[in-house]
């Protein structure tokens, strides 16, 4: 009710307008210039303060939140504090909350706003989205795209009250929050935004209605795939038990041994004796009793959550194989089929995926899953053109072989051998049953003892009659929903992975 309150204000203030200018003569206006005249009024009758800070390129308005950071040299990779027009490539990440202009949210990736909007998900990663904002726009809104390649004009008196000695423009840089107020044209246009994965609000945006568009910049770098490759790095540095995986597999007596960039093996990955990796997941919601992280500080308890999955392995699978038990009549090879049982993390511990049912329930408190091994055969993915979809991601095509029967194991890649610079979208779906449960069980009663009769009496079916009048049914339904979210996988991520291969079959 209140988007449709909203849509009825600004239509009536670009009408009136449109009215007392038809006084003078005959206008004729679009939709875009309507609906730019209708965000125009908003602003001078709610935002006044925020008038002088009118954009002309993308005609929109800004408010700065926070300025950003000053003193952050540039190194490496990062970009530290230098503002994102003056950089030809750059990759940042982001917080952003989208709003309608009565203050709705149609979009937040902050856990505490998902919260209070009802649709926080433990499923769901709640980390900054990573966005190309080079000087080629490659799939930002356009009105962010034009806030973070342009001066933005702030008025005099807005910067004497909220910025002094800041100067008359701003650039967007790490650690700067804004809030932009966009027509659609710059924004979701006549699609609007409906947003999933744990991502939503109380409601979708409708198309061509204005936007109001908070971005809060966390980092600026030059290139994600070298962030990756130090994160991985990072990840196996001190674990002598991590192999690189070679790029070919054999090698002349005088070749020197080259490697895939960003991807490992262990197998000595073992849940009885495992150390704790250097997971740090950033605790994000801090008050919900089932939070299967377990902690109310900022970081989550993850050594807790390494001794459930240990816990679990151990309870399903059994003991690890000895290292004396690895040997090449055992090893899975391409040619052969490997039944798999694994668990699926970012490199902070949180946990994107399993196929193992006792752990779905611990982490998403999911008791209906009715997990099962998945099958893989290297050989299958052999020689397959690109484009070609494979059966499995290509950190599998390369580890499992190397693999055993029977074996515990952990992989450890950047999105080269997973899921790439598209990564995986996150996903909301909701099913009903509204199934009559009273009825239900009636019938299963009178089909039980209609059952008992004939089996015993063997009357045949004219005696195998049941009174059904005996028994009152409710018309009352009993109706159960459930809502299933899929975990986001952003584009660039690195992932590691737990495995139980089982033993082979005869």
């Amino acid at each position: 009710m209140k988007m449709l309150y909203m849509n009825r204000i600004w239509m009536m203030a670009a009408v009136s307008v449109l009215w007392l200018s038809s006084c003078v003569k005959e206008v004729s206006m679009s939709g875009a210039e309507q609906e730019q005249m209708a965000l125009d009024a908003w602003m001078r009758l709610h935002k006044p303060h925020l008038v002088g800070n009118y954009q002309e390129d993308g005609g929109y308005y800004v408010e700065v939140l926070q300025w950003g950071d000053d003193d952050i040299p540039a190194e490496g990779n990062d970009y530290g504090s230098e503002p994102i027009m003056l950089q030809d490539t750059c990759w940042m990440f982001t917080d952003i909350v989208g709003r309608t202009l009565d203050g709705d949210v149609y979009l937040t990736r902050t856990p505490e706003l998902a919260e209070m909007n009802g649709t926080f998900s433990y499923n769901t990663h709640y980390t900054p989205y990573l966005n190309y904002c080079g000087d080629v726009n490659l799939g930002l809104l356009e009105g962010t795209y034009l806030a973070t390649r342009n001066d933005l004009t702030l008025s005099d008196e807005y910067l004497a009250e909220y910025w002094p000695d800041k100067g008359d423009t701003f650039r967007m840089r790490r650690g700067s929050k804004v809030r932009l107020y966009m027509t659609s044209t710059i924004a979701y246009g006549e699609e609007g935004s409906s947003v999933q994965g744990g991502y939503e609000g109380q409601y979708s945006l409708s198309p061509n209605i204005p936007t109001i568009m908070d971005i809060d910049v966390k980092r600026t770098i030059k290139n994600p795939s070298d962030l990756e490759l130090d994160m991985v790095a990072t990840f196996v540095n001190g674990f002598s038990d991590w192999r690189q995986v070679p790029e070919k597999e054999e090698y002349g007596e005088d070749e020197e041994v080259t490697y895939l960039k960003g991807l490992y093996y262990n197998l000595n990955y073992n849940p009885r004796t495992a150390v704790s990796m250097p997971h740090r997941y950033q605790q994000s919601h801090l008050s919900g009793v089932n939070n299967p992280y377990r902690d109310t500080k900022k970081y989550a308890d993850m050594d807790a959550v390494e001794r459930k999955i240990s816990e679990i392995f151990l309870e399903r699978f059994g003991e690890a194989m000895p290292t004396s038990d690895m040997t090449d009549e055992n090893l899975v090879t391409k040619e052969n089929s490997a039944n798999v049982w694994y668990v699926v993390r970012f490199l902070d511990g949180f946990i994107v995926d399993t196929n193992i049912d006792e752990l779905r329930e611990y982490i998403y408190n999911d008791k209906s899953a009715a997990g099962k091994a998945f099958s893989y055969r290297a050989k299958d993915d052999d020689n397959k053109s690109e484009g070609e979809s494979l059966n499995a991601i290509g950190a599998w095509y390369y580890c499992i072989p190397r693999l055993h029967f029977g074996q515990y194991a952990a992989i450890v890649t950047t999105s080269g051998y997973a899921y790439g610079i598209s990564g995986i979208s996150g996903t909301t779906s909701t099913t009903t049953d509204n199934s009559n449960v009273e009825l239900q069980n009636y019938l299963a009663m009178a089909n039980y003892y209609n059952y008992y009769n004939y089996y015993y009496y063997g009357y045949g079916d004219y005696y195998n009659y049941y009174d059904y009048s005996n028994y009152a049914v409710s018309d009352n339904t009993a109706e159960s929903t459930t809502t299933t979210v899929g975990t986001e996988i952003l584009p660039y991520t690195p992932l590691v992975f737990y495995l139980y291969v089982e033993p082979k079959q005869d």
